[in-house]
C-alpha cells in the first residue's frame, strides 16, 4: 500500500502489530481481508465512530483527525498503520508521510510508516507501480473508469490526478455518493439499496454522457454493495455495451498489495503474535459508544464469519 514510495528503513520489530484506522466502520471490509491473507497477523483496529462521516468535512479537519488516529495506534505499539479509509488516504496521507512522520520525536518514530488504500487501487487500474512510473508511462490503455467515492474523496481529485500521471490515456469519471454509507448503516432494505445505486450508476452516465468500461468502488464500505452495483451496472451499462462491467473493490486488493509489501520486507511481520482460534490477534477501539458500535457491525463480518468473543469487545479510545 502507499509507503510503497518511501520505505528506507527496514528496521521495525517483528512482534508489533499492524494498525487498520478508518473514519468508522468501512474500514472493516479491509481489516477482513487483511486478516485472510495474513491469519497469523496481529491486528489493532481503531474507528472514530464519534466525528464519523469523514467525507463531508474539510482537508484540514480530516487532516489532522487522521494524524490523531494514526498517532493513537503508534502509541498502541503499531509501527505499520494502514488507513482503510478513502478520505484519509486522499487527503491526509500524503502529508502525514512527507511532514508529520519525520517530524516525531517518540522513540523509534523513524521506523514507523503508514500505507493507504488508495496507491494499490491506482497501481491496479493502470498497471504501473507507484514509485518510478515516470520512466514507463501506461500509454496504451484506453477506456473509462468510473469512480463511486465520498464527497471529499472526489472533492480531492486524487484519483484523477494519480490515476492520469501513469495512464494518461485512461478516461477517469467520478460521483460522490452520500447516501449510500448511512442507508447501509441505517440497514435500509434491499428494494432501497438497489435503487439507491442504480441511481448512482445512471446519473454517472447521465452527467458525463460516457459509460466505463471499468468500475471502482471507492469507498471501503461499498464492498458491501458490490452485487448491488454488479445488477446496476448490468441493466445500465451492459445494454449499451453488450457485456459485463468489471467492478474492482478494495479490500481484495489491498491485502494482495499489503502481502507483496511484507514479502519485500519480511521484518514487519509478527512472527510471535499468532493468532489462536479465539482472534487473541485482534484488538477494536471506537472513539465512539462501543456497545453501539457493537450492535451495528454485524453487517461487516464476511460470510461463514463465526463471531468470538474477542471480536464483540470494543474498547474505547480518547482521540484529539
Amino acid at each position: 500500500m502507499t509507503v510503497k514510495l518511501i520505505d528506507t528503513h527496514p528496521t521495525q520489530a517483528a512482534t508489533s502489530p499492524i494498525g487498520v484506522f478508518d473514519s468508522g466502520s468501512g474500514g472493516l471490509t479491509v481489516l477482513h481481508a487483511l486478516r485472510a491473507a495474513l491469519p497469523q497477523q496481529k491486528f489493532i483496529y481503531l474507528g472514530d465512530h464519534k466525528r464519523a462521516p469523514y467525507g463531508p468535512k474539510s482537508g484540514p479537519e480530516v487532516y489532522e483527525m487522521t494524524r490523531q488516529g494514526v498517532d493513537f495506534l503508534f502509541e498502541q505499539g503499531c509501527k505499520l498503520v494502514i488507513l482503510a479509509c478513502n478520505t484519509a488516504s486522499a487527503i491526509a496521507l500524503r502529508k502525514l508521510q512527507q511532514e508529520w512522520l519525520p517530524a516525531r520525536s517518540t522513540p523509534g518514530a523513524a521506523d514507523n510508516r503508514i500505507l493507504g488504500v488508495l496507491v494499490p487501487m491506482v497501481e491496479t487500474i493502470t498497471d504501473r507501480p507507484w514509485i518510478k512510473w515516470e520512466q514507463h508511462p501506461q500509454q496504451n490503455l484506453q477506456g473509462t473508469v468510473g469512480i463511486f467515492a465520498t464527497e471529499a474523496t472526489v472533492k480531492s481529485q486524487t484519483y484523477l490526478v494519480e490515476i492520469g500521471k501513469r495512464a494518461p490515456q485512461l478516461d477517469v469519471i467520478q460521483l460522490a455518493c452520500p447516501e449510500l454509507v448511512p442507508a447501509l448503516e441505517s440497514k435500509k432494505g434491499t428494494a432501497i439499496m438497489d435503487a439507491l445505486v442504480e441511481g448512482y450508476v445512471r446519473q454517472l452516465v447521465e452527467e458525463h454522457n460516457r459509460v466505463p468500461n471499468w468500475i471502482m468502488l471507492g469507498c471501503t464500505h461499498y464492498p458491501l454493495l458490490k452485487n448491488d452495483f454488479e445488477k446496476a451496472a448490468g441493466k445500465i451499462i451492459g445494454k449499451i455495451m453488450g457485456q459485463s462491467v468489471p467492478i474492482l473493490c478494495q479490500p481484495s486488493v489491498c491485502a494482495d498489495s499489503l502481502k507483496d509489501y511484507l514479502i519485500r520486507h519480511p521484518h514487519l511481520i509478527s512472527t510471535k503474535n499468532s493468532s489462536s482460534a479465539n482472534q487473541q490477534g485482534i484488538q477494536h477501539f471506537t472513539s465512539g459508544c462501543p456497545d453501539h458500535v457493537r450492535a451495528t457491525t454485524k453487517i461487516f463480518q464476511p460470510e461463514g464469519f463465526i463471531e468470538q468473543r474477542q471480536e464483540e469487545n470494543w474498547l474505547k479510545a480518547i482521540l484529539g
